[in-house]
């Protein structure tokens, strides 16, 4: 009796250690998913795990037969060569992430089981549409060997230390098994499992094939395909020849390969010396080899001999259930291209008028702060210097600027110079108006110019592509003194920028012009009011990659129309030395995009329609300024602090491809920041002789996407 307890007890404890350590990967049954945004496979009720895994280093490769894959956690992880990022935030798409020669997405990763399944339990999925009912496919294997989703096969490249003979890998590659299934040396019938190895090994390695039994008649050997022909003849230049006959289905080709092509490199198989080995190069084509040639690389593969099923339990495929499946098709807007393009189009545009009313409610700033109206005035030139923008010279970009844009334009035409530039402004259009209108001299009136040179990128926006912009601006205005306490003023800026949105090639040119007028009240004393309003125009010239593999593009000309301005209340008070000045303002602006078509050959061109902006924000601040005098100067320093909130609302995008103008796609373009810190510290320093010399530094956190330097000089001469 007790000998049968302790049989018993033992198939117990044997059962019971099967199920502990058996192999399994938990996957959900079924999962909806949508193509605007990516959903976690653990919002089915059932987070992805996996179990029973022994090996201290696996690889997870997760493929999708359609759409986009993503992981948030990575920690420990390690990302397979050869597999596209693993890892993103959860708005947004890896990059990479499509074979060459397939539609499959896989993403690749070596970690433990327990870092394996920190991961996967943040897997998301978002679908493009293409199909109804797409698959994600999870695989597990020991670290060193790959699963290709495409055939079913796994594959190993062994690295044997030393150069090993064709014949000795062979035998190497006939004695191993993995998952149950037998090795032999790979032997490759598609352009998808030659891309799939190429990317995978990258290495001068062995393949199966061979014409050894006789010269030109290349058969695979081992594996599946034993015996089957696919090359006659030297050069790959026969399909038949001396009873030797390609098999259907195993032609391969010669370099330089059409799509969907791949085999034999150029003038190969060329037997030099008795060639009569294949292996593939690190390129990913082929070449013929002697026996003992250095190779010390061999790919073994496993899988597809009649009669042979893996054992792994470590290959889990999800059906999922998407919206798709319901007739839904392709959201224009998933493209990130597209995306990217639209929402900095609108940022551009902000950006824009954020400069303008920057640039002249600058010049009321400094005009009370140190109380200059007299005379000519030439000033302000700006460096910008975003997160990761360089240093440039700011002389040569403003002696580029001002010859590009003025002297070409006939407003000098002597060139500008450091002797003539008092000349140049004061001949300008406006200065002209001024004197023939209102018989306004120069004693009574000021003329101010102001430049920006802006290089660098800031991401507008979470989750989306990053963009890097290069911007020239210049404003000229001319103001004077309506009565002792009231400045009235005009100016005109003209400003041009190029966006990238991202290193594969979209981008777009904006030429921006504007005319606004601006007013700074004295109601009583220490108290002012500024009113500025601006008419502005913009023309974007767009181009946007709609195939990245094939560099094709598709162009657009966005012109839109601005109404913006600002009131802004101040409040200064001296305290000894010290003048206290807090002010608050509303900035508004209205902005009408113009319906466009893109242009190019591709079947992706869009139509967009018309579309309006309006967006506001307060803005909260104070200045604190001194003054020091000394025997020929005075110093005006000063130290100011903004917190500004943006109340913009979502603009709404409507778009169709004119392939197809039934199907109407929307989106909806928001504010990319909602509040927003500036501080700024600097200095006048006013000198007797007529020059008046500002330094400042300014520095710009927006909440969400990061901040921006500015540096700003100022050179004033009073004449």
């Amino acid at each position: 009796m007790r000998t049968w307890l302790r049989i018993a007890a033992i198939g117990v404890t044997l059962l019971l250690s099967n199920k502990v350590w058996a192999e399994t990967i938990t996957m959900p049954s079924t999962l909806t998913a949508n193509t605007s945004s990516f959903v976690l496979l653990s919002d089915s009720g059932t987070t992805p795990s996996i179990s029973g895994f022994t090996a201290t280093d696996l690889l997870a490769t997760i493929t999708a037969s359609a759409g986009t894959l993503v992981v948030t956690t990575t920690t420990g992880l390690e990302q397979a060569s050869g597999y596209c990022d693993y890892t993103s935030d959860n708005s947004s798409e890896p990059t990479n992430c499509k074979l060459e020669a397939s539609d499959h997405e896989e993403i690749g990763f070596i970690g433990t089981q327990a870092e394996i399944n920190a991961a996967i339990a943040t897997l998301s999925f978002k679908g493009d549409g293409t199909t109804g009912s797409p698959t994600v496919t999870l695989s597990i294997t020991p670290a060193g060997s790959l699963y290709n989703s495409a055939n079913g096969h796994y594959y190993k490249v062994v690295n044997h230390g030393s150069n090993i003979t064709w014949s000795d890998a062979k035998t190497a590659a006939e004695a191993s098994t993995l998952n149950g299934l037998s090795g032999y040396l790979a032997s490759i019938t598609s352009y998808q499992e030659n891309t799939f190895i190429d990317d995978k090994a990258g290495v001068n390695a062995w393949l199966g094939g061979t014409d050894a039994g006789q010269e030109g008649c290349w058969k695979w050997s081992g594996g599946p395909d034993d015996g089957k022909i696919f090359t006659v003849g030297n050069d790959a230049d026969n399909t038949s020849s001396g009873g030797c006959t390609v098999d259907t289905g195993y032609t391969v080709y010669e370099k330089p390969f059409g799509a969907g092509e791949f085999g034999w490199n150029t003038n190969e198989p060329n037997d030099a010396g008795g060639e009569d080995r294949l292996h593939i190069k690190t390129d990913g084509t082929w070449n013929d080899y002697r026996n003992n040639q250095n190779v010390q690389y061999y790919v073994i593969e496993y899988g597809g001999i009649e009669g042979e099923t893996a054992t792994t339990t470590g290959l889990t495929t999800l059906t999922i259930s998407s919206i798709e499946a319901s007739g839904s098709t392709h959201q224009a807007f998933d493209d990130k291209q597209l995306a990217g393009m639209v929402e900095a189009q609108t940022e551009s545009v902000k950006r824009w008028m954020f400069n303008s009313t920057n640039s002249v409610m600058g010049r009321m700033e400094q005009y009370r702060r140190t109380g200059l109206n007299n005379g000519l005035k030439f000033s302000d030139f700006k460096l910008a210097l975003a997160n990761n923008g360089k240093n440039q010279s700011i002389e040569d970009k403003l002696k580029k600027h001002y010859i590009d844009k003025y002297s070409k334009a006939g407003l000098d035409n002597q060139g500008l110079t450091k002797d003539n530039v008092e000349n140049f402004i004061s001949g300008l259009p406006l200065t002209k108006y001024l004197k023939n209108e209102f018989s306004m001299e120069p004693k009574n009136w000021a003329v101010w110019s102001n430049g920006l040179i802006s290089s660098g990128g800031v991401d507008f926006s979470v989750g989306e592509l990053g963009r890097r912009s290069d911007s020239e601006g210049f404003t000229i205005g001319a103001d004077f003194n309506l009565a002792e306490n009231s400045l009235f003023g005009f100016a005109l800026r003209d400003e041009t920028e190029d966006v990238k949105i991202s290193t594969d090639g979209s981008n777009f040119n904006s030429d921006n012009l504007s005319i606004s007028f601006y007013n700074t009240w004295k109601p009583k004393e220490g108290n002012f009011i500024d009113t500025f309003l601006s008419f502005g125009e913009t023309t974007q010239i767009t181009n946007r990659i709609v195939d990245v593999a094939n560099n094709t593009k598709v162009a657009g000309e966005l012109k839109s129309q601005q109404i913006f301005g600002a009131v802004k209340y101040n409040f200064a008070k001296n305290f000894k030395d010290i003048t206290f000045s807090n002010y608050s303002s509303l900035n508004f602006s209205y902005v009408m995009f113009d319906s466009y078509s893109e242009t190019g050959d591709s079947n992706l061109k869009l139509s967009y329609d018309d579309r309006d902006l309006e967006s506001t924000s307060v803005n909260f601040g104070t200045v604190v300024s001194s003054d020091f005098n000394f025997t020929k100067s005075t110093l005006f320093p000063y130290l100011k602090i903004e917190f500004n909130e943006d109340l913009t609302e979502n603009s709404t995008l409507k778009a169709n491809y004119l392939s197809s103008s039934s199907n109407q796609y929307t989106t909806h373009i928001g504010k990319s920041f909602s509040s927003m810190v500036s501080m700024e510290t600097g200095f006048d320093w006013n000198f007797n002789n007529g020059w008046d010399l500002t330094t400042t530094i300014n520095r710009i956190d927006k909440n969400g996407i990061g901040h921006q330097n500015y540096l700003k000089f100022n050179a004033i001469r009073i004449f």
